[in-house]
């Protein structure tokens, strides 16, 4: 699971980088493995990891152009993205590769892009 976790950690900060590349990337949540169904399915010890990271630049948001080449960069580094229609304001990617899920949120009245993502569930 460890190294499921930093596959994704790493490629969501090569993402956000190559996409806002003046500006360095912050991982604002990582909690580690935590086990999403415990008390409902009976997965027991199935665990799964799920990272967000964030960047923007504040002189030129422009949510369109940051989601499409957020799915530009996913599709290079291997991954199968679609950039979901607009939607008031919220710009969308959802993304996969190996079963790993990745989402990419950007909205006209913000300037920063949000990629999250989740690992495989695993035990």
């Amino acid at each position: 699971m460890t190294s499921d976790r930093e596959f994704l950690r790493s490629e969501l900060l090569a993402v956000a980088e190559a996409v806002v590349p003046d500006q360095r990337p912050v991982v604002t949540h990582d909690p580690g493995p935590v086990n999403p169904g415990v008390l409902f399915d009976g997965r027991g010890t199935a665990t799964v990891c799920r990272v967000t990271v964030e960047t923007g630049n504040p002189k030129a948001p422009d949510p369109s152009a940051t989601v499409d080449a957020a799915a530009a960069t996913l599709r290079a580094r291997g991954w199968t993205a679609d950039v979901v229609p607009e939607e008031d304001g919220h710009y969308r990617v959802a993304a996969s590769r190996d079963g790993f899920d990745v989402a990419v949120h950007a909205w006209a009245t913000d300037w920063r892009i949000t990629f999250t993502g989740e690992t495989p569930v695993g035990s």
